[in-house]
């Protein structure tokens, strides 16, 4: 089990003219790899991150992208920036391509029905460049007893969407995290383990997100990746880092 962490807390600035001094501390705070988002990279240039990453001893958990899946035509637009995205993360070795839906107010059963076949089109587009693809849930997918997110579990393929369950998220949305990590648990192939309590973001702990429950929930399980996010920190990135490194250390032995 390797343990990475979002270089979101380090800001665009850094991540796409500095992302050498933010691995720097990402590997100073005792992680293996990072997730981040396509966005702050050259989707031409895999070497590059290549390069930096074998520079500071890390690794790639996984890219992350996001779009309008409920719209057929906007994903149609999309598809050729996501097949290189999904090439790009095969190639920097990620471990999975994350995938964030976006909100809309009275979803239809029909628009959740194109979610779930533009899911199962982009496992499939994933496969073939040999990434897997995890759907990463906000609060929305949480609300109405997981309504969302169950109608995606039932109607897409196993075999091309996973889930990536960001915990923080789950507790944002009214749910349980540990309840709902058990009932996707075979749906699931990687966490964002983040805290939250109200509308603050914290390091692991120290929020209201029951971790000791979690933990008994996976521990033992074979994960390639669990991955720290933490969306704002009120103290210099590098320090939050650390802290929440030092819990999974404590708390789950890892």
């Amino acid at each position: 089990m390797k343990i990475g962490i979002q270089t979101r807390p380090w800001g665009p600035e850094a991540n796409r003219q500095r992302l050498g001094d933010v691995l720097a501390d990402i590997r100073a705070a005792g992680y293996d790899g990072i997730e981040i988002g396509a966005q702050h990279l050259d989707l031409r240039k895999p070497g590059l991150l290549l390069r930096l990453l074998d520079e500071h001893e890390l690794m790639t958990a996984g890219i992350h992208v996001g779009g309008e899946i409920y719209d057929p035509d906007a994903l149609r637009r999309a598809r050729a920036e996501l097949e290189r995205t999904a090439g790009y993360a095969a190639e920097v070795g990620a471990g999975y391509l994350a995938f964030s839906g976006k909100p809309l107010e009275g979803k239809t059963t029909e628009m959740l029905a194109a979610e779930a076949d533009n899911l199962n089109r982009l496992g499939e587009m994933c496969a073939r460049q040999g990434v897997s693809l995890a759907y990463h849930n906000h609060a929305w997918e949480i609300e109405g007893d997981c309504a969302e997110l169950r109608f995606l579990r039932d109607h897409t393929d196993p075999a091309l969407v996973s889930f990536l369950l960001d915990v923080a998220w789950v507790q944002r949305g009214s749910g349980d995290p540990v309840a709902v990590t058990r009932e996707f648990l075979p749906r699931i192939v990687c966490f964002h383990l983040k805290d939250t309590r109200g509308d603050e973001w914290l390091e692991l702990g120290r929020g209201a997100v029951d971790f000791s429950g979690l933990f008994e929930v996976i521990r033992g399980r074979p994960w390639r990746w669990l991955v720290v996010e933490q969306d704002e920190t009120k103290r210099p990135p590098i320090e939050s880092a650390r802290i929440s490194r030092d819990y999974l250390r404590e708390k789950l032995g890892v």
